[in-house]
């Protein structure tokens, strides 16, 4: 594949790309150009950056950053405490200004934010998530919290807090033990009449016993779950914010395809040259989903001779499989020894279990192993439009929302070094 696309470029870009050394490449996304270059690679790298959305975080989320305590703190690695640590303050400083009694997480997975809203912000939380499993093991998890960080925490003020008890949002009882808390349901947002029907439901019970202002939180929400999430937001008016951080945007339905979900705005499906044509390929959305520039901009050389060998073997591996009619086992080839090509086709073989792998891969390489230096230059192009397509997926949602006449805006939320995934809309009504 790389050799395919590399190849395509002009034949005086890849000239001058395969000169750069390792620091050369690692600036190029940030708008490096050089008087050598042909003007139009010196515009698209140029032009790149200038596209790219500004993810420098603000002051105000540092500040609203939360500490974790006993209680929330267990079984989180450092990116997922820096998340949830600034997830969380966002969302209070959103309860606050819309005074809202409680939030809805959606995507909940094993409740992390959740537990932190519950035990350090004094916000309680439902959390909605598919996997029945995840709703369980969050459930234990935020009852092991409260006994390692009892507390009588109250509600944050200026939130009116509410309890959650079975598949509903309560009125907070006052006394010892009652504070806010996190629950998990079993729900599937995908869309559906019968999914829509049941998150209808839950808000009805929660209304009726007097929870009428609820935010919305997601974090890295994948593929439709974004999407979904915005058009739960504005068919609820009991709803009236919205935290949401996307991830996975290639999962999202195809463009065109009934319900598809990019581009959503009107503004930008008037960008579209033909009916029925894609604005972004799959492979496109893919790209807007992968390391951002910050990332590239710190390998070292070490990592880029890591990454180059890993990519033109695992490509060497998916064409001599192809010919061989066999599927590649990703679990199998992430096992694989990649020293060099000898060490790779040798373990490989052994993995697969099958002898002529081995010379299959080293005669594919002696033919194509000229082409291995295109994998870091073609990456540093990647890496250029990486930020251009995420910055046009999440303006597309954001104006999809000010054409509903929603107040939202693209706030960076987290360390881009830290967690790729780093822009959350923010929507107030």
């Amino acid at each position: 594949m790389t050799y395919f696309f590399f190849c395509s470029t002009h034949s005086e870009w890849r000239d001058h790309l395969l000169q750069l050394n390792y620091e050369e490449m690692n600036a190029t996304p940030f708008g490096r150009t050089k008087d050598t270059w042909p003007s139009s690679l010196n515009e698209f790298v140029t032009t790149s950056d200038k596209l790219c959305l500004d993810r420098t975080v603000p002051e105000w989320v540092k500040e609203a950053e939360v500490k974790l305590g006993l209680g929330t703190r267990g079984g989180l690695s450092p990116k997922k405490v820096h998340e949830v640590c600034r997830l969380a303050g966002v969302v209070k400083c959103m309860c606050l200004k819309m005074s809202c009694q409680a939030v809805i997480d959606i995507g909940s997975g094993l409740g992390y934010l959740g537990r932190c809203l519950a035990l350090e912000c004094g916000v309680s939380v439902m959390g909605v998530e598919a996997k029945q499993e995840l709703t369980e093991s969050a459930q234990r998890m935020m009852e092991d919290g409260r006994r390692k960080a009892p507390s009588n925490l109250e509600p944050c003020s200026g939130i009116a807090t509410s309890c959650c008890h079975g598949d509903r949002l309560h009125p907070p009882k006052h006394g010892p033990g009652n504070g806010p808390s996190n629950v998990s349901v079993s729900l599937c947002l995908d869309g559906t009449a019968q999914s829509c029907e049941q998150m209808k439901g839950l808000l009805q019970q929660s209304e009726s016993v007097g929870v009428v202002r609820l935010g919305v939180v997601g974090l890295h929400c994948c593929g439709d779950l974004t999407p979904y999430t915005q058009k739960l937001f504005l068919s609820h008016p009991s709803i009236r914010h919205l935290v949401l951080v996307g991830c996975c945007y290639h999962k999202m339905r195809q463009p065109h395809a009934c319900g598809g979900h990019f581009p959503l705005s009107a503004l930008v499906k008037g960008l579209m040259p033909a009916q029925g044509q894609r604005i972004v390929s799959t492979l496109a959305l893919r790209l807007a989903a992968q390391e951002t520039r910050e990332r590239w901009r710190k390998q070292s050389n070490g990592n880029h001779s890591n990454h180059e060998k890993q990519m033109a073997f695992r490509a060497i591996a998916e064409a001599v499989l192809s010919d061989k009619g066999s599927p590649l086992n990703g679990k199998l080839i992430r096992r694989a020894n990649y020293a060099d090509i000898g060490s790779f086709a040798e373990s490989l073989s052994i993995l697969m279990k099958d002898p002529s792998l081995k010379d299959k891969l080293l005669t594919y390489h002696a033919t194509y192993g000229q082409f291995v230096a295109y994998v870091e230059p073609f990456t540093a192009l990647q890496t250029c439009m990486q930020g251009v397509l995420e910055g046009l997926i999440v303006l597309d949602r954001c104006v999809y929302l000010w054409e509903q006449g929603i107040q939202a805006e693209m706030v960076p939320v987290f360390d881009e070094d830290i967690s790729p995934r780093c822009i959350a809309l923010l929507a107030t009504r």
